[in-house]
């Protein structure tokens, strides 16, 4: 199964160190770009980003 996921679920689970959930429950996770830089701008930052960055 593919999903494509927004912002909050990414955050959160990455923000608790279960971003890995993610994968093991869906197999392929598509994150839109806007997703991608909302979570990683360094202006704005947020729990997990650094997990987001290396999760893709």
């Amino acid at each position: 199964m593919i999903i494509v996921s927004d912002t909050s679920p990414i955050n959160n689970l990455a923000a608790i160190n279960h971003l890995h959930l993610l994968q093991q429950l869906y197999g392929t996770v598509l994150i839109p770009e806007a997703v991608y830089r909302e979570l990683t701008d360094p202006n704005f930052p947020v729990a997990g980003a650094i997990e987001v960055q290396t999760f893709i």
